[in-house]
């Protein structure tokens, strides 16, 4: 397996526009703003600033959870299984603090693997 790198994406947080999460923050990395090219890619890792005291995460495929972790600061996501995206998918970080004050600003990075894309 050979990974092609395609960068990354950074993104502050802005008041939830989404409906996941009124009112709060939501880091919105809608499939405009991923941009991928290919047909499947994956989130390999992710990463946080300015997070609120006591944090709790919560990461949505679509409209879907995926993930949900307490954070205790500026942190990052590291799983062992990346999260699979097709060109389509938005993921949002959903905050469960009240948009006001510093907003945290996340960057994801993403990835591809040319042997798994289907033929066209």
């Amino acid at each position: 397996m050979s990974y092609i790198d395609l960068g990354r994406k950074k993104l502050a947080a802005a008041a939830d526009l989404t409906g996941l999460n009124d009112g709060n923050w939501t880091n919105a990395f809608t499939h405009d703003v991923l941009g991928a090219n290919v047909s499947r890619f994956e989130c390999y890792h992710m990463s946080a600033i300015a997070v609120p005291t006591l944090a709790t995460l919560t990461v949505y495929k679509n409209s879907d959870v995926y993930s949900a972790v307490e954070l205790f600061g500026d942190a990052e996501w590291d799983p062992c299984q990346p999260m699979p995206l097709a060109p389509a998918d938005d993921l949002y970080l959903c905050w469960n603090q009240a948009a006001s004050g510093t907003p945290p600003t996340c960057w994801v990075w993403l990835r591809y693997d040319p042997a798994i894309q289907p033929a066209t």
